[in-house]
């Protein structure tokens, strides 16, 4: 077993929902706290990193193995980490402001290598790899241009038939000085196969100090830009029931299709005669779930979403080569579909499953380059 104490999650919040999700948008915290040892030895383990992916939140182990943090009630995957073990991942729902208590036994990573050739010529198959792979796992955005893989050389990069593989086995050292985050990211699997790409991975955040006011603005800036008509900002507005209100149409469709830059009124005057219909509120598709912090997300098909509020950025244009005009729109268009049935959502949209749904269009265009922290929220 990987816990040495079981964690359960099954405490709910005292007060009862009433309206659904629209009055749970303050996010409270609990605290985690307890020690990671060597499973074959039962040692403690200093130096071992354990933070919720996709946020700024964590800790390393003290000379005790002990660690300590506050962590955001809903959905959370904690990952926990340390050279020579092998990284341990659980997706919890916190449903309780209380404090938790988990032992976590990390069992030690044996790596096998084969021979090693030393060379003075540089591979330029590898090198055309890492700038395919760059592409599909930074992204193509402006934000893209300030982003910078501090440690390629730890990349395993392997292609056939076109099909591009990326793994490694430590942290890839990430600086983005376009947002001013650094990122710790844990690269399990990335696949790129012609257009389409899957990744296993999980990063950590840190804020990055400013230089200057200058610099402060621009990151602000750039940050606001970036949750602006992301997944992030969609799904909170989405169980807040504010999609509309955040400048997001939804419209239900059984495809992806071209669509170009009608207003939703013009959309709607059309509807009996062409898909996508009427204009959709998401939040009809949330239903309770097992408690009441939990709700269940559940459509069939695809949801069409468009954020009215920012034009598409022209690299994405050449990006995208299907269900697209060609010209650059008004609008920034994006489908989402369920992966595997209803997924379970936390009160602020995130997936216990954190690869629920799949994302294409724009929302699939802008990755790691436009990633923010899952707890971030415009001031």
């Amino acid at each position: 077993m990987y816990f040495r104490s079981l964690l359960v999650f099954f405490v709910l919040l005292n007060a009862p929902v009433s309206d659904g999700v629209a009055q749970t948008q303050q996010i409270a915290r609990a605290r985690l706290e307890g020690s990671v040892f060597d499973m074959a030895t039962g040692n403690p383990l200093e130096g071992a990193h354990i933070f919720v992916s996709r946020s700024s939140i964590g800790a390393v182990s003290d000379t005790d193995g002990a660690f300590r943090f506050l962590i955001p009630l809903g959905a959370n995957r904690i990952v926990v980490s340390r050279v020579g073990h092998k990284t341990q991942i659980h997706d919890v729902m916190v449903r309780a402001p209380r404090s938790y208590f988990l032992n976590f036994d990390l069992e030690e990573e044996v790596i096998e290598r084969g021979d090693l050739t030393i060379s003075d010529v540089r591979d330029k198959k590898w090198d055309k790899r890492l700038e395919k792979f760059k592409t599909f796992f930074i992204g193509s955005t402006a934000n893209a241009r300030e982003v910078e893989i501090l440690n390629p050389e730890i990349l395993d990069l392997s292609e056939s038939e076109g099909t591009l593989v990326a793994g490694a086995e430590t942290p890839l050292l990430i600086e983005n000085q376009a947002l001013g985050y650094r990122i710790e990211h844990h690269l399990h699997h990335f696949v790129v196969d012609g257009e389409e790409t899957w990744q296993d991975g999980e990063s950590f955040f840190i804020k990055m100090t400013p230089a200057n006011e200058k610099q402060a603005q621009k990151w602000g800036k750039n940050r606001l830009k970036a949750y602006r008509g992301s997944a992030q900002h969609f799904f909170n507005g989405m169980m807040r029931n504010r999609s509309r209100q955040e400048g997001f149409q939804v419209f239900h469709v059984e495809d992806p299709g071209e669509v170009g830059d009608m207003s939703e009124a013009e959309r709607n005057s059309i509807a009996p005669l062409r898909k996508p219909q009427f204009a959709v509120n998401p939040y009809i598709y949330l239903s309770e779930g097992p408690s009441e912090q939990d709700f269940i997300l559940d459509f069939n098909d695809y949801l069409q979403i468009v954020y009215t509020r920012e034009r598409e950025d022209r690299a994405y244009v050449q990006w995208q080569k299907v269900y697209h005009s060609g010209e650059v729109r008004s609008m920034q268009h994006s489908w989402i579909r369920l992966q595997n049935g209803p997924a379970t959502l936390d009160p602020q949209g995130n997936s216990l499953n954190p690869y629920a749904v799949a994302f294409y269009g724009y929302m699939s265009f802008e990755r790691l380059a436009d990633l923010l922290p899952k707890e971030y929220r415009p001031n």
